[in-house]
């Protein structure tokens, strides 16, 4: 998403509040058998600091499904990702201001990348599988020492 600043400060507001849902990335899941289910949600507020200084505060919110990494069973985890980012004109910071506007994409992908649990659950609780027989042992037990 691009906002525009220039629309923003003709207005003669210096925040907006924005929601959209984010689906043009790529692959950012890391781990096996899981991927992130479109669209991720991103809602926000967006504060004008200076002429050359945004900051951007919100949360990104996605459903990651999969395997489970201790069991293999169907698992999914609702994430919710707070953030605060900041965008400047001079570069000085790690998102930039680009002819006054704000490409909201690049962040979304960091956040996300960054953010990446490692490893998806189907419950905290998960006893797993036997490293022996294979058994699942949240649904049976085994014999095995």
């Amino acid at each position: 998403m691009v906002i525009d600043l220039k629309k923003l400060k003709l207005s003669g507001k210096t925040e907006l509040e924005f929601f959209f849902d984010y689906e043009e990335f790529e692959d950012l899941c890391s781990l096996p058998d899981c991927e992130i289910e479109k669209p991720i949600k991103v809602l926000g507020k967006l504060e004008v600091v200076s002429d050359n200084s945004v900051i951007v505060d919100g949360e990104i919110t996605f459903l990651l499904k999969g395997s489970c990494s201790r069991c293999l069973e169907d698992a999914e985890m609702k994430i919710v990702i707070p953030f605060s980012e900041a965008f400047d004109k001079e570069g000085d910071t790690t998102y930039e201001i680009i002819n006054d506007k704000i490409d909201l994409s690049k962040m979304v992908d960091d956040i996300v990348i960054v953010e990446m649990p490692y490893n998806l659950l189907c419950s905290e609780d998960c006893k797993g599988l036997c490293p022996k027989c294979g058994k699942n042992l949240n649904k049976e037990t085994c014999n095995c020492k």
